[in-house]
């Protein structure tokens, strides 16, 4: 009797402890909500006031790392302020204030159309490559599903070159929503060939104290990046992108990982 009471209570003593009912409920709650759907445009749809001010505060960093030479870097910041004109969803209209610190003021009425995609300042119009900004740009993210919940993801085919990529495709996927807060943080990433929209063709490389302009040609680029939106609007963004490229002049022929990143982040505005 006493051993086979002692078997019993070791069969005991290896086996897991029962959930808890209330664990079990927290699982099932969690587990439900991941599987939430909601739609779309609560997220990505532009609610703003006329008369109000958007301000975000941003920068950029080029780098240029290789064995053969001193690594290169360039780097800009700089702030930017649009007060609302016309608060229509689909045609917004902004009076904007740039200062990209080192330079000149810069002061611009901007239009959007097509989802973000196009852009007019002070009546010139062009396609909005910018890899970050102060709203939605369908030509970097696509047209999103009309519903979205935690998990799920798109494709999105960019077909041409901009700011930290060549065309190529990339897979936005949605990490978390706050629908009490009309918020949602999606993640990118993918992959793309050629140059960049305004992209560096060439580059002076400083080697032995001698300074030789040389032509890149670029690899094939990967980037990934976090981006949280808010009724519309970006209020924070972080982008990285690295490719390997290949640096040639008369008599020299170097390789070097250059990377880039963008940080965006939205800002109280101070008058």
């Amino acid at each position: 009797m006493k051993t086979a009471v002692v078997i019993a209570v070791s069969c005991l003593a290896v086996l897991p402890p029962y959930p808890k009912r209330s664990t079990i409920k927290e699982k099932h709650n969690k587990e439900n909500h991941a599987r939430k759907s909601y739609n779309s445009a609560g997220f990505f749809k532009l609610d703003v006031k006329t008369g109000e001010k958007l301000g975000n505060i941003f920068s950029r960093t080029i780098s240029y790392k290789s064995a053969d030479f001193p690594e290169i870097v360039f780097r800009a910041g700089g702030t930017g302020v649009y007060t609302v004109i016309n608060n229509s969803p689909l045609n917004p209209v902004f009076d904007g204030v740039f200062r990209y610190d080192g330079r000149a003021e810069s002061h611009s009425k901007v239009e959007m159309h097509d989802n973000g995609k196009t852009v007019n300042y002070d009546g010139t119009s062009m396609t909005n490559t910018d890899g970050s900004g102060v709203l939605y740009n369908s030509l970097i993210w696509g047209i999103p599903p009309a519903k979205i919940s935690e998990g799920n993801s798109w494709k999105m085919n960019i077909p041409q070159a901009w700011e930290l990529g060549g065309a190529g495709e990339q897979t936005i996927t949605v990490l978390d929503i706050d629908a009490a807060n009309h918020t949602v943080r999606l993640k990118r990433e993918g992959e793309g060939d050629g140059f960049y929209d305004n992209d560096r063709k060439r580059l002076n490389v400083t080697r032995d104290g001698k300074v030789t302009p040389m032509d890149i040609a670029p690899g094939r680029s990967h980037w990934v990046g976090y981006t949280t939106f808010k009724n519309g609007l970006i209020i924070s963004d972080e982008l990285m992108v690295k490719r390997s490229v290949t640096l040639t002049s008369a008599d020299l022929r170097f390789t070097a990982d250059q990377r880039e990143y963008i940080l965006l982040n939205s800002m109280p505005v101070i008058d």
